[in-house]
């Protein structure tokens, strides 16, 4: 049951982490450098709110969140780049090896970023809150 639960808020991560860098790339920015500024703010903010979020809901159905984050964000990462090759392969379809591809673009550049940053806040914040409490 516990492999599923990760399965599947992998997956909802890879979902909610797209959609919410897709509303921060239509950001309408003339300048470059600030573009990119916000990009990467963006990543931050994303990943933190993702990482609380997540803590909080593994910690509500009482699984050890430290643990299964670092499981989720391994997962979410293979599970975006191997799942659409499957798919590419099974089912070769003009609209679904588009769709496969920029899943794959999506996990290589979104996913691993911010699940890096997932995993750097699980770290270090699960750490300060035991030497504090």
């Amino acid at each position: 049951m516990k492999k599923f639960i990760v399965v599947i808020s992998s997956i909802f991560e890879f979902v909610f982490y797209t959609f919410f860098m897709v509303l921060i790339g239509s950001i309408p920015i003339n300048n470059q450098a600030l573009k990119l500024v916000v990009h990467f703010l963006g990543l931050i903010v994303v990943a933190l709110l993702f990482y609380y979020l997540i803590r909080f809901i593994f910690n509500k159905i009482e699984m050890k969140a430290k643990k299964y984050i670092y499981y989720m964000t391994i997962s979410n990462v293979i599970l975006g780049a191997i799942v659409p090759v499957f798919l590419i392969i099974i089912i070769p379809n003009e609209t679904l090896t588009t769709l496969a591809f920029l899943t794959i673009v999506s996990t290589i550049y979104y996913g691993i970023l911010i699940n890096i940053m997932i995993c750097l806040f699980n770290y270090f914040l699960s750490n300060r809150m035991k030497k504090l409490g």
